[in-house]
């Protein structure tokens, strides 16, 4: 089940908080502590849940800068166009852990973040995920979103998110139906 509980708290908390200015060089800290709710079998967080964990920390920049407001006034939503993650080491539940999430490109329908989760100084995961904001009609580009919000950005690409992008686009098969 998704921790609506989670997302609740934060946008509570979040209510008060003077909002903050957007740095695209920032890398954004959430920190969080899995519970019995988060774990499988073995008694780890459960692979999924790393990346509903990394869904939390980018809601919580979408609060921190204006941008979720900005997308339920507009009747947008969030949505991920991709993804992919790379596991290291056990998450275990209880203990305190943290997102380190960096924006690593944007081109004309996507936002690309880095999102790597530690606990006890070790990196746990990390994840390349490819976010977009759509509305009924497609997508809204990350330029003149960020625009309207107050933001002079152009879009980039870290060379390696390009390498990952021109994968996923092109070369990766796509499934036919059955």
């Amino acid at each position: 089940m998704y921790p609506y509980h989670r997302l609740v708290k934060m946008v509570f908390s979040n209510i008060l908080r003077k909002q903050e200015v957007f740095d695209i060089e920032k890398e954004y800290l959430f920190h969080f502590r899995p519970g019995i709710g988060d774990i499988d079998l073995y008694p780890e967080v459960n692979n999924g849940r790393h990346f509903v964990f990394c869904d939390l920390a980018r809601y919580d920049i979408a609060l921190r800068i204006g941008l979720f407001k900005y997308v339920r006034k507009k009747k947008y939503a969030f949505v991920i166009g991709g993804s992919t993650i790379r596991y290291r080491k056990r998450l275990a539940p209880f203990r305190k852990a943290t997102i380190r999430s960096k924006i690593v490109g944007i081109d004309e329908k996507f936002y690309y973040f880095q999102q790597t989760i530690e606990q006890r100084g070790e990196v746990k995961s990390s994840a390349l995920i490819r976010a977009g904001i759509r509305f009924k009609g497609g997508a809204a580009p990350p330029k003149e979103t960020l625009r309207e919000l107050g933001y002079k950005l152009e879009p980039f690409m870290e060379p390696w998110v390009i390498q990952w992008a021109e994968w996923d686009n092109e070369t990766r098969p796509w499934p036919e139906p059955m």
